[in-house]
């Protein structure tokens, strides 16, 4: 008697095929990444780990579609722990609508993980971006598995932002890339665990420019360089009162 494992249930799949499952699946905007990224595009209902060896890379520039498609359904955005916050003018000039974007700026590890697990809980945003230092409290595998199995029970997008040595560490994420600056417009994108074959080689992602500016124009070359570059953060730090959204 033959069968096929597909039809036992959505999570079994063959390593040579990309996984299917019930999780909804938001486009990252563009094709080529649409393409290898199992179901069609970014996973709701798990952890997607972004490793960088520095912030600053065009990392936010990559996000930016999922940032502007989520904002204009009027889903909130939430950002804790964001080592560079870009000037509010810059995302308005990607179209990201600013009334849906959240900031949580803590420096103690506990509160700051204690904030992800408010908001991952709380299941009232459309994306979730968190920045984990390697930091023990924060990056443990205890840890992560909790933050793994909350963003099952979520129904937005978690994005984890983690140094590119973490590649090295085992990850209960469904989905790690390794973000590299192939050049000031294009960012090197390396998929190194998803559920399907291993991805040998990298793609590079024409990173999108603002609205309104002329491709190569001095105004547009320094609205991208807006995005990228640090801002000092003068906002008091808040308190788990203050934590909602």
């Amino acid at each position: 008697m033959s069968f096929d494992l597909a039809n036992i249930h959505p999570g079994v799949w063959r390593a040579h095929q990309l996984a299917s499952d019930n999780s909804a699946r938001i486009s990252s905007g563009f094709a080529q990444l649409d393409q290898q990224l199992p179901g069609g595009g970014w996973p709701t209902r798990n952890l997607i780990e972004l490793l960088l060896k520095h912030h600053g890379i065009g990392e936010l520039r990559f996000l930016m579609p999922v940032l502007r498609k989520l904002t204009l359904e009027k889903k909130k955005l939430v950002l804790i722990g964001a080592p560079l916050l870009p000037l509010t003018p810059v995302f308005e000039q990607f179209g990201v609508e600013l009334n849906q974007v959240h900031l949580i700026q803590t420096d103690k590890p506990q509160d700051r993980l204690w904030a992800i697990e408010q908001v991952l809980q709380s299941d009232s945003f459309g994306a979730l971006f968190m920045w984990l230092p390697e930091e023990k409290t924060l990056c443990s595998p205890t840890v992560l598995r909790r933050l793994q199995y909350q963003a099952t029970r979520s129904q937005g997008l978690s994005f984890v932002f983690r140094p590119i040595r973490a590649q090295m560490q085992p990850s209960p994420a469904s989905l790690r890339l390794c973000l590299t600056a192939q050049s000031a417009s294009t960012l090197r994108v390396h998929l190194i665990k998803r559920r399907g074959p291993v991805l040998e080689q990298a793609l590079l992602i024409d990173l999108p420019k603002p609205q309104g500016a002329l491709p190569d124009t001095p105004h547009s070359q320094e609205l991208v360089r807006a995005l990228d570059r640090p801002q000092l953060q003068t906002t008091p730090q808040p308190t788990r009162s203050q934590i909602a959204i």
